[in-house]
């Protein structure tokens, strides 16, 4: 009497699925990260770091301007009427403020308030949508001489503060 064993045919085992299993999954991971790759932009890569570091020299600038004359603010959302007010303290002339309100990650999802003045050193406009999540703030004036700078999580943080620089 014969009590060797056959062994099962090979795939009935374990073993060569494993081995098989793992370039598979190498092979699809790596087609979903190229599939994600080509559909999403590159937003946040600029192609001339020059250009970029020229402009941060001009952007020092605009808070040192901010900073020269005691520009500060005070932000708040308001629900009911769905505008921004703004209000700023310090030696400023502007009648038009500009608002930007920059997500983090997608440029698609940035708001900007065009303000208008009012009373009590007081700007306000129009709020498009309320913004969702971490945001940051920048307030400037047309000309782009001066600007302040803050962040603020939405919609938790309907009051936040501006200074110059960050």
């Amino acid at each position: 009497m014969n009590t060797e064993q056959i062994p099962p045919p090979w795939y009935k085992q374990f073993w060569p699925w494993f081995l098989i299993a793992i370039p598979t999954v190498t092979v699809i991971a790596g087609i979903s990260m190229l599939s994600v790759a080509i559909r999403t932009s590159d937003g946040t890569v600029t192609d001339d770091y020059y250009k970029t570091g020229l402009a941060i020299n001009m952007t020092l600038a605009r808070d040192k301007q901010a900073e020269k004359l005691g520009l500060q603010a005070v932000g708040r959302i308001d629900l009911a009427g769905k505008q921004v007010i703004i209000t700023l303290h310090g030696q400023n002339t502007a009648k038009n403020l500009r608002l930007t309100l920059t997500h983090p990650t997608t440029a698609q999802q940035d708001i900007v308030v065009n303000l208008l003045a009012g009373d009590n050193n007081q700007y306000t406009g129009p709020l498009p949508q309320l913004p969702r999540e971490k945001r940051y703030i920048l307030l400037e004036p047309a000309d782009q001489s001066w600007r302040l700078t803050g962040n603020a999580m939405f919609p938790g943080m309907l009051q936040w503060s501006l200074r110059p620089g960050l």
